[in-house]
């Protein structure tokens, strides 16, 4: 058609479009920006939990970052929160004569949509005296000795029992279960295991209030070794410790003398 100066409008008719097409298409179109490292799953309403592995990264905390932009995306407007998470350092070993392969961290973050919830005000614990921490180290031991006895005999109720949530994950106890079920046939039965250095921490910077007890340990199993150690936690004096971290590192018996060296060189110098 022309206006009234002669010039010339093109005029196209479209069709209104369905809100249904519209809406699976841009949710195609978010699916196909999304990092395929990182792996979303809907963890109740407004949550979700989001699991990326890395062969670059061995910080938890550095490589969570890179799942802020996929938070975003999947909670819009209402802004997003972290919440609880676990993580897996996986450890390649190789023989000496094999090009080195990275180690791979896997971790899982759980977000919630909308803002987080104020932290409560927690006062710091007294710090404890080297008379204090001499005293709590037969206690610190024993509940570390009861742990593993209940790992190694497969009464994972009681294990689970003495576990946070920073251990577990968040895990089921059916789900913890099945994990260090797996990880025994791994291992196989454990010949020996010795405890061997108690560490002490008041109120430690970047972590809650409280008083925590490292215990550095190492032990002997048919397939492997393994040299590691306990995080016990108690926020207040009158409160019950509770394992909130465990790693370990595991050596296989049939390593060759230089990996195996150099292993126990970076993780295992109690070993």
């Amino acid at each position: 058609m022309l206006d009234c100066d002669g010039t010339s409008i093109s005029v196209v008719e479209r069709e209104e479009e369905d809100p249904m097409s519209l809406l699976l298409a841009a949710l195609a179109s978010i699916a196909l920006q999304a990092d395929p490292q990182i792996r979303a799953e809907p963890n109740g309403p407004g949550a979700w939990r989001l699991t990326i592995t890395a062969d670059d990264e061995t910080d938890p905390l550095r490589l969570a970052e890179r799942l802020r932009p996929r938070a975003a995306e999947l909670c819009g407007a209402a802004g997003y929160h972290f919440g609880r998470y676990a993580f897996e350092l996986l450890q390649q070993v190789a023989d000496a004569t094999a090009e080195p392969q990275a180690d791979r961290l896997a971790l899982t973050q759980d977000i919630r949509c909308g803002p987080a919830a104020p932290e409560p005000v927690i006062q710091p614990a007294p710090v404890l005296s080297e008379a204090d921490a001499l005293a709590l180290n037969p206690r610190l031991t024993a509940l570390s000795d009861a742990y593993f006895a209940a790992l190694d005999d497969g009464r994972y109720a009681e294990a689970f029992a003495m576990v946070d949530a920073a251990t577990t994950g968040g895990a089921s106890l059916e789900d913890w279960s099945a994990r260090n079920r797996a990880q025994r046939d791994r291992l196989g039965a454990t010949t020996q295991r010795q405890i061997g250095r108690l560490t002490w921490y008041s109120n430690p910077p970047g972590a809650p209030p409280g008083h925590y007890g490292a215990v550095d340990y190492v032990a002997s199993h048919a397939l492997q070794d393994e040299c590691g150690y306990l995080i016990w936690h108690r926020p207040a004096p009158d409160a019950d410790l509770r394992l909130t971290r465990q790693e370990a590192t595991y050596l296989p018996h049939d390593l060759d003398a230089a990996t195996r060296a150099r292993m126990r060189q970076a993780y295992c110098i109690l070993l």
